[in-house]
């Protein structure tokens, strides 16, 4: 186990060394605006479907969420017009240099969360808590074996407390 978290770590330095090094400059206002047109149109499209309603009202459940959208999207194409407009006009507009590591690093987080969602769909809990649980540990470069067991064991007794002591159903 210790040799294979020995390669990991190993294979794991020389991309972060490789990483580390790139930086990526982004207008932050163009892509953030961009992005939340996108969002705010595909949420529009998506509340009618989402939230039914059964009234005539002119104030019903979905009279709030649309005008945070609409107004969501209104700003978001003020603010994507002007830095349009600052770029014609050669003016500095707003950047934000991002490192690579720190966001490879975030989207390994993301997709053991997103690993661990499925295989609560197709799994129990307590196994999806237990490679969960390792997956973190390989993640923050742990190599003590007691803190793979005690992973093991948390997530055994507190699958058993929720499910036979506080008689929670767990996925």
């Amino acid at each position: 186990m210790i040799n294979f978290i020995e390669k990991i770590d190993n294979y794991i330095d020389k991309i972060a060394l490789k990483l580390e090094k790139r930086k990526i400059t982004i207008p932050i206002n163009i892509v953030g605006a961009i992005l939340f047109i996108i969002v705010s149109i595909v949420l529009l499209i998506l509340v009618p479907s989402q939230i039914k309603i059964n009234t005539k009202a002119m104030v019903n459940a979905r009279t709030f969420p649309v005008l945070m959208l609409r107004i969501m999207l209104v700003f978001s194409i003020i603010l994507l017009i002007k830095d349009i407009i600052f770029l014609v006009k050669k003016k500095e507009i707003e950047k934000k240099e991002i490192n690579l590591l720190v966001e490879v690093r975030f989207l390994i987080l993301l997709a053991m969360l997103i690993v661990f969602l499925v295989m609560l769909y197709y799994t129990t809990f307590i196994i999806s808590s237990i490679v969960f649980g390792f997956l973190m540990l390989l993640f923050f470069r742990s190599k003590k074996i007691i803190n793979y067991i005690i992973v093991f064991l948390a997530a055994i007794l507190i699958g058993y407390l929720f499910q036979n002591v506080l008689h929670v159903r767990l996925p």
